[in-house]
């Protein structure tokens, strides 16, 4: 007979697949850790799948992969997946499927938001047949595993968790492939994942984004991989970051890479030069975004103390720490103005004290409270680089 295995949206059941499962699948939506192995009553098994079948108080343990709508979504966004990218898969899909003649209908003329709304309705009302039915996009939607023909797995998934509520859970049940031996449970969870390199301009600003994102999005943090400076005695300074960036163009590296530039005069400057390069489609270059609390900031320079906007100008990583850690008996630690740029026509400027504010911040990192807003924004650029 064999065994199936599904994964359900919101207790929508899709993708069964006898004897086996998609891998690329869990590939794009899941992590190990969101492997689960329980023990569940029969009486819980998705009733489109099982009907009444398992309708009793006896036990099966469930094995596979489990985690909510917007996690997933967010797996998704980070490689580029975004309602303009599946909008356009789904316009070039509908030419595909036009020209096979797969429709009794006239499927060139459904629009992506048809499609989106009918998703939502067949979900909603858990309708599911298993006959093959072409005569309306409805129907071929539900044949159709919820897709239509030429769409990309990657849009698919990112429509359906577009239209179902973020706390909905996804589940992706492997429970009767592994325990009837055709699947092993170890590879399952030997999930492939291609990790997005950033390079920042230093030590500093890698050590602070990236234990960052693992404290307040450790769910996307094993997507990432930081360049480590020490171990490989690699420069760091907004000029060597060019230099680096260019190398990598030049050797038609395919992997994705995030460049970050500090918001100030000497990284604003570096960014320019890089950008002046024709650079391909998977370097993204970034700069750290503008922030409010940074509009109206104490500086120290030759006309002595005077708050200023220091966006572009003395934006290094510490002044993303927020205003919790840029303080010193209830005052603000300033920027120093340090020396002036000949060629941008304006200071370069860094904060006092920044062995004490970077400490403060690693404390901050290790603590269960503290303000996070400013740093958020940086992550929030970083996982809308390739959007």
């Amino acid at each position: 007979m064999g065994s199936y295995s599904h994964i359900s949206f919101d207790d929508y059941p899709i993708f069964s697949a006898k004897n086996s499962y998609v891998n690329e699948i869990v590939d794009s939506i899941f992590l190990p850790e969101d492997y689960v192995e329980e023990t569940r009553l029969n009486n819980s098994r998705n009733k489109i799948v099982w009907g009444r079948d398992f309708d009793n108080d006896s036990e099966y343990v469930f094995r596979g992969f489990s985690q909510t709508a917007k996690i997933c979504k967010q797996r998704l966004e980070i490689f580029g997946n975004c309602f303009l990218s599946a909008k356009n898969d789904f316009d070039e899909a509908k030419i595909v499927a036009n020209e096979e003649y797969t429709y009794d209908f006239p499927i060139n003329k459904a629009t992506y938001k048809n499609y989106l709304s009918e998703l939502k309705s067949i979900i909603h009302n858990k309708e599911k047949n298993y006959d093959d039915l072409y005569g309306n996009l409805r129907e071929s939607l539900i044949t159709g595993e919820l897709m239509i023909t030429g769409q990309s797995l990657q849009s698919v998934l990112y429509s359906i968790l577009s239209v179902i509520d973020e706390n909905s859970i996804i589940e992706y049940d492997l429970s009767e492939v592994i325990a009837s031996g055709w699947v092993n449970q170890d590879f399952v969870k030997k999930i492939n994942i291609e990790k997005i390199i950033v390079l920042a301009e230093g030590k500093t600003d890698t050590e602070f984004i990236s234990k960052s994102l693992l404290k307040i999005y450790p769910h996307l943090y094993p997507y990432y991989h930081f360049m480590d400076f020490d171990e490989f005695k690699v420069e760091s300074n907004a000029s060597a970051l060019v230099k680096l960036v260019t190398a990598f163009s030049a050797s038609n590296v395919k992997h994705p890479f995030i460049v970050l530039f500090d918001n100030d005069t000497t990284g604003i400057m570096e960014m320019k030069r890089l950008l002046q390069i024709k650079l391909p489609l998977n370097i993204k270059v970034l700069k750290f975004p503008d922030i409010k609390s940074a509009k109206l900031y104490p500086t120290v320079g030759p006309t002595g103390i005077k708050k200023m906007n220091v966006n572009g100008l003395a934006c290094g990583i510490e002044m993303y720490f927020g205003e919790d850690t840029l303080s010193k008996n209830g005052k603000k630690i300033p920027i120093h103005w340090k020396s002036y740029n000949e060629k941008e026509k304006q200071y370069q400027g860094e904060i006092y004290e920044k062995n004490y504010v970077q400490e403060q911040f690693r404390e901050k990192l290790k603590s269960s409270i503290g303000d996070f807003t400013d740093m958020k924004l940086i992550l929030e650029k970083v996982f809308n680089a390739f959007n």
